[in-house]
């Protein structure tokens, strides 16, 4: 089944409307050095934009449902975009700070913003497609985005690299903003909080969400320090290319083939081999064998990831899923400072390999709390609300 014209344009613009949030914890770290010389004030700006991101983003979510998703777009990128601008022209490291911290609290819900709308625009057969191909146009941001900025950086300095991004993000963020549709999933008046199955599975989402989120940290670590420890730190980005790879390769087969099995087993299966694949993390002794454990690691992660992400939007009612995406932001950004500061520790105490168990110990104990909950997760994806109250919009013009 093709997917609708309108759903591939959402997929494209928010992907491209993510560019400089994606790449802002780069370029405010290295802008931050280039201003006041110290990777302390560096680190300490790019902290200050991920500890914004994780409190605002719940209420970004939930203000989609209250007021509108094109309103809090425009308003949070408009914010978004000047706090950027004054980055770029910051003198002080005070200032500096001040505005890494504005621009984290101001980052625009686009991604909240396509998980929750997409339902409205892909008829449920192809919702599993739908949400691969956003999985894979994000891996494809996160390969794609540091290597630009990398190019950039070779004719212009972070400030400029810093602006041009922002202008492209801006951009596609008012295309995205024009193309949505006008119906949404708005809050009605009185409107409760989830409650019952749809609570549980939310918990539960979050919760192994997070705990996926402590192993990435950990990988972002871990690979910089295996690639070191073996004499060759220069192909860090080779390992990331190779396991970013499998993960694309992996969200294109989703994308062809869609989900042939139960959404909540399909979840499970992933999670699982996602853990089982972890462990040939512990074996390679080169970085060639490295980069074999990261392809066989990386293949069922991007269809883990929309697995997710439909299971999501299915278990919670429809003005309620945006902010339950928001909410799984904030633990995604909590679980990748908890994995990164924990891997080092590890690492530093027991060396890298050690330090890979701490991987596959967070992605088993995500399993078992989904696998604990399947019942509810299984009740929650069962729930009539979700279909019926995407019955009438999901015949929306492509």
């Amino acid at each position: 089944m093709n997917l609708p014209r309108r759903s591939l344009a959402v997929i494209a613009a928010t992907n491209l409307a993510q560019l400089p949030i994606a790449l802002r914890q780069l370029l405010v770290v290295l802008l931050g050095h280039h201003i006041s010389g110290s990777y302390a004030v560096a680190g300490a700006a790019g902290a200050a934009c991920g500890v914004g991101l994780a409190i605002s983003a719940p209420l970004a979510g939930r203000l989609l449902a209250r007021l509108g998703h094109r309103r809090v777009l425009l308003g949070f990128g408009m914010l978004h975009a000047s706090a950027l601008i004054g980055l770029s022209f910051a003198a002080s490291p005070a200032g500096y700070l001040t505005l890494a911290a504005v621009a984290g609290l101001a980052t625009p819900p686009v991604t909240s913003s396509s998980r929750a709308i997409l339902p409205t625009l892909v008829p449920a057969p192809a919702l599993s497609r739908a949400y691969a191909l956003n999985a894979v146009g994000q891996e494809l941001l996160y390969v794609a985005g540091p290597l630009a900025v990398t190019v950039i950086l070779g004719y212009v300095g972070p400030a400029a690299a810093l602006l041009a991004f922002t202008a492209v993000g801006t951009i596609a963020l008012l295309l995205d903003a024009a193309i949505i549709p006008p119906c949404g999933s708005r809050e009605e008046p009185g409107a409760r909080a989830w409650t019952g199955p749809a609570r549980v599975a939310v918990l539960t989402l979050v919760g192994v969400h997070f705990a996926y989120m402590v192993g990435m940290g950990a990988m972002w670590v871990l690979l910089p320090a295996f690639a070191t420890e073996h004499g060759r730190p220069n192909q860090t980005g080779l390992l990331v290319s190779v396991w970013s790879a499998a993960s694309l390769l992996g969200g294109l087969l989703l994308v062809k083939r869609g989900r042939t099995g139960g959404l909540v087993v399909s979840y499970l299966a992933l999670l699982a081999a996602l853990a089982l694949t972890s462990g040939t993390l512990l074996l390679p002794r080169t970085v060639p064998q490295m980069g074999l454990a990261l392809l066989a690691f990386g293949l069922a992660l991007a269809p883990w990831l929309a697995t997710t992400d439909e299971l999501m939007v299915r278990t919670v009612p429809p003005h309620r899923s945006a902010e339950s995406y928001g909410w799984q932001q904030t633990a995604g950004q909590l679980g990748v400072a908890a994995g990164s500061a924990s891997s080092g520790l590890v690492n530093d105490q027991f060396g890298t390999r050690a330090a890979f168990l701490l991987v596959s110990t967070t992605l088993i104990a995500g399993f078992a709390l989904a696998y604990r909950q399947r019942a509810g997760l299984e009740a929650a994806t069962g729930r009539e609300c979700y279909r019926s109250s995407h019955s009438d919009i999901r015949g929306a013009p492509s």
